[in-house]
C-alpha cells in the first residue's frame, strides 16, 4: 500500500510542477498548453515541496539578500509552514546522488506520456547519455488539472505551495536552485545514497535571529 501511495503522490507532484512551472504557450490552436525545460529543475524543485524546511531556510536567505522581500510575509509563511507540523508530515525524503538530491522519474513521466498529459523530448550527447530534455504539457492535461485535480481538497495544498515556490524561485534555473542547496552542510555534507538531513535547528535558531521571536 505504502508503494502504492508513493508512485501516486511521485505522479501527482511532477505533474502539478510541470503545470505551474511551465512556459505558457502563445500560439493559438497549439496542442501543448506549455514547455517545461530540463530535469534538473524539475528535481530542484521538487526538493523544494518536499523539504518544508529547506524551503524555510531559502526564504530567509532571499529575503536576507532582497530588501524588496516583506519581512512580514515571509515571517507568517515559515511560522504557519511549522504550526502546521510539515517539516514531519509532508517531507518525503530523498538521496543524495553525484549532483545532489535525486530520484529518478521515469517511471513517472512514462505513465504521463501513456495517459496523453506529456510529451518529450531530448538529445544525446556521444556517449549515449540523454540532456537537454523539453518536457510539453499538453492542452488535455491542463484541461483536467483545472476541471478536476484542482477541485480536489486534498490535493490543494500542492497546487498553493507550488506557487508560493514559483513567486519566490521561479526565476532560477535548475543549476542556480541546486547551487543555493549546496550551501547547505546537510545537503552537501552527506554521502552518497545517503538521505538528505533536515535543517530544522537551524530554521528555528535563524527565524528567531531575524524576527524575534520563536516558531512553534
Amino acid at each position: 500500500m505504502e508503494d502504492f501511495l508513493k508512485k501516486y503522490r511521485d505522479r501527482l507532484r511532477i505533474i502539478i510542477i510541470l503545470y505551474v512551472f511551465c512556459e505558457r504557450s502563445v500560439e493559438i490552436g497549439s496542442p501543448n498548453y506549455g514547455l517545461f525545460r530540463s530535469e534538473i529543475r524539475i528535481q530542484a524543485l521538487d526538493f523544494l515541496l518536499r523539504y518544508p524546511d529547506f524551503l524555510s531556510m531559502e526564504l530567509m536567505d532571499l529575503m536576507d539578500k532582497d530588501s524588496s522581500i516583506s519581512q512580514q510575509e515571509i515571517s507568517d509563511i515559515i511560522a504557519e509552514i511549522y504550526q502546521n507540523n510539515e517539516p514531519q508530515l509532508r517531507v518525503e525524503e530523498m538521496e543524495k546522488f553525484f549532483h545532489g538530491a535525486y530520484e529518478s522519474i521515469d517511471e513517472v513521466i512514462a505513465f504521463h506520456v501513456s495517459i496523453g498529459f506529456l510529451k518529450h523530448d531530448s538529445r544525446k550527447r556521444t556517449d549515449g547519455k540523454t540532456y537537454d530534455k523539453n518536457y510539453y504539457i499538453t492542452q488535455y492535461c491542463a484541461e483536467r488539472i483545472e476541471n478536476h485535480l484542482k477541485t480536489i481538497p486534498a490535493v490543494q495544498w500542492y497546487f498553493e505551495r507550488c506557487e508560493l515556490i514559483k513567486k519566490y524561485f521561479g526565476k532560477f534555473t535548475g543549476s542556480q536552485l541546486k547551487t543555493r542547496q549546496y550551501n547547505y552542510a546537510e545537503y552537501s555534507s552527506i554521502s552518497y545514497k545517503s538521505h538528505i538531513q533536515n535543517v530544522n535547528g537551524k530554521v528555528r535558531m535563524a527565524y528567531s535571529e531575524r524576527f524575534n521571536k520563536q516558531l512553534l
